[in-house]
């Protein structure tokens, strides 16, 4: 599997739109969210990352979180400088049509067990419109010997 830089690299930048025209986008909805969530999730970038990839009018599906792009940027940027030792490691990107889901584990200090997360992004052409997420903490002990990841 290609790590996220590899991803990165060999993925097309957005085209430049013609004159008068709408961009056009020559990334699948997989790159748009691989490069969001690299931008977003592993380098803390939450501005850039949601002005370059996310819709003004993006519709947000978890109950605790406003819709809009402006919302999310006004509660994410004070919540990862508020918690600089947030890490999320992406384990897989899905991609089903215009639907990509990203399972993550995330963990807010190094030293806790985390959560599994999965995000599940609708892209239109180069942006991101949708987003619903499930959150799962990792336990302390399981029955299995499996991991969530």
């Amino acid at each position: 599997m290609l790590s996220l830089a590899a991803l990165l690299l060999l993925s097309s930048a957005p085209a430049s739109p013609p004159s008068g025209k709408a961009p056009v986008c020559k990334l699948t909805p997989k790159q748009v969210v691989t490069r969001f969530m690299d931008e977003f999730y592993i380098k803390g970038e939450v501005r850039h990352a949601f002005e370059t990839w996310v819709d003004p009018t993006y519709i947000q599906h978890n109950p605790y979180a406003a819709s809009g792009r402006d919302a999310a940027i006004a509660f994410l940027e004070p919540f990862m400088k508020a918690n600089p030792g947030h890490k999320a490691e992406i384990k897989r990107i899905l991609a089903d049509g215009n639907l990509v889901m990203v399972h993550t584990h995330s963990r807010m200090k190094p030293e806790e067990r985390g959560s599994a997360v999965v995000d599940i992004f609708r892209v239109k052409g180069c942006k991101v419109m949708e987003h619903w997420d499930v959150l799962q903490p990792v336990p302390e002990k399981s029955a299995n010997n499996n991991t969530m990841f």
